[in-house]
């Protein structure tokens, strides 16, 4: 008989004594417990779409104040940033959940009071204010500055007819804001929209009994995955005291004399599982082998006919498959995907290493930039799958000629980067001109020459990767300044 049935065995006996002496009181203490939440919990639901009513009430107020002021519909034929910026400051409170956003017809945002110093940016391509320029008043959930907000938009019409622009009182959907639904309310609040990560009322909310609320009051733009109210309190039963002293035998029961039979049944069985857990423990500490481990195991559970063979078996197909997927990782995380060459992140870490190691064995290092000259050419005549294609051909053919000892990598968009160990100025600049020889004479199956831009810099005492790389994208712009395809060395 395996392990388990005779665990199971023992321990049912018990087990049903536990469960057929304590339902009976469990069930009883529920249905008391649940009539009194039941209540309370439709009172603090009601609550909660009260204080939402009332909060849109006000956003919409605001929106309606500020859209109907004369002075406001001036300011904003006028452009007065300054006007805007103070009359709609008298709306805001400190510590307030709302933003405001004024902008005039053609989308241009004249001010937002709560950040005086940001306005000049654009709003035209927002469904709230197309509507809002179409005549409706709108209240919905928006992405807004980055954040899903409640947006409240009101027209600013001219005489009350001609819109002159948008006014926009935004509260972003934030832990701050449930927070001032749920306060003392007991209740917990998560929302899940469609693009956009959770947020709820507590950073560490523990679902109890709760259900899938839909906030009525908004209805239009970011759709909700699901928006729940949680009663976190329910967990807590205080009825169910009386339970602790009718169980008290069984308590008893369960800690002495269970846990006895459990000791002498496994005792005779566990040393397998015992030796496994000895192999799995280093998994617990930081910088397992996991290559150790799974030969461990292999060796020690290879003839092994107990029926944790099986479990182990198991645990090396899973360590097999750790191993595949931490190389993979390894490589994605500094792989540019399109040209498989490293990324931004691996060439800061590598310049960041490079420079220390060359600055510590008093080694020069030098680094080149190079961009494709006319790249938006090619992805506006010949397609942009053409354009990847060329830079990827780029990226094969700077690797190969750069050689084994360098660093190549995609600095962004059409920029390259490759790190030149212990190689001088004079070395790099002919190791430039072969590389751009080398792309000059490729082949990148379009109708066209694709030539580079090169810029060069050598590591002085005192330079940091961000002054590294500045002297050699002075060179690159000199490079493009001179007429592009060719390399030139940059100086400070």
């Amino acid at each position: 008989m395996k392990l388990y049935w005779k665990i199971l065995l023992t321990a049912l006996i018990p087990l049903i004594l536990v469960l057929g002496l304590g339902l009976y009181q469990v069930n009883r203490s529920i249905r008391i417990h649940e009539a009194g939440v039941a209540s309370e919990n439709r009172l603090k639901t009601s609550l909660l779409q009260v204080r939402l009513s009332a909060f849109l009430d006000d956003m919409n107020k605001t929106a309606a104040i500020i859209s109907g002021s004369r002075d406001v519909e001036r300011a904003v034929q006028a452009g007065d940033t300054d006007f805007l910026t103070s009359w709609g400051s008298l709306f805001l409170f400190e510590g307030g959940l709302e933003n405001i956003i004024i902008a005039d017809r053609s989308g241009t945002v004249l001010a937002r009071p709560g950040d005086p110093f940001r306005f000049g940016d654009s709003v035209s391509d927002h469904p709230a204010f197309i509507g809002a320029m179409a005549g409706k008043d709108i209240a919905a959930f928006y992405e807004m500055d980055g954040f899903l907000s409640i947006v409240c938009v009101n027209p600013i019409k001219l005489y009350g007819e001609d819109p002159v622009g948008v006014v926009f009182v935004t509260a972003p959907v934030t832990y701050s804001l449930l927070s001032f639904f749920s306060s003392a309310t007991g209740i917990g609040i998560l929302v899940e929209p469609e693009g956009f990560p959770p947020v709820s009322s507590s950073p560490d909310l523990l679902p109890g009994k709760g259900f899938l609320f839909s906030p009525s009051l908004i209805s239009e733009g970011v759709p909700m995955k699901r928006v729940e109210v949680f009663f976190p309190d329910d967990q807590a039963i205080v009825p169910l005291s009386d339970l602790h002293n009718r169980m008290l035998w069984v308590t008893v029961f369960i800690f002495v004399v269970l846990p006895v039979a459990l000791l002498i049944l496994l005792r005779r069985h566990l040393r397998p599982y015992s030796n496994l857990m000895a192999h799995l423990m280093p998994l617990t500490e930081k910088g397992a082998d996991l290559e150790e481990i799974r030969r461990g195991l292999e060796q020690d559970f290879r003839q092994n006919r107990h029926e944790v063979a099986a479990v182990a078996s198991a645990v090396v197909r899973i360590l097999k498959l750790l191993e595949e997927k931490i190389l993979l990782l390894e490589k994605t995380s500094r792989t540019d995907p399109l040209t498989q060459v490293s990324n931004r992140l691996h060439l800061d870490r590598l310049l960041q290493a490079e420079m220390e190691r060359s600055a510590s064995e008093e080694e020069p290092l030098s680094v080149i930039i190079i961009d494709l000259d006319h790249f938006k050419d090619v992805n506006d005549v010949f397609g942009h799958q053409a354009g990847d294609r060329v830079l990827y051909r780029a990226a094969q053919i700077l690797k190969e000629t750069a050689g084994p000892g360098a660093f190549v990598g995609r600095w962004g968009g059409e920029e390259f980067l490759i790190i030149l160990p212990s190689v001088g100025e004079d070395s790099a600049c002919r190791e430039g001109e072969n590389l751009r020889k080398a792309v000059e004479k490729g082949d990148f199956a379009i109708e066209r020459y694709v030539t580079i831009s090169l810029g060069i810099a050598t590591m002085l005492p005192g330079d940091t990767p961000s002054t590294l790389v500045h002297r050699a994208d002075k060179g690159l712009y000199r490079a493009k300044a001179e007429g592009r395809n060719r390399t030139v060395l940059g100086r400070e």
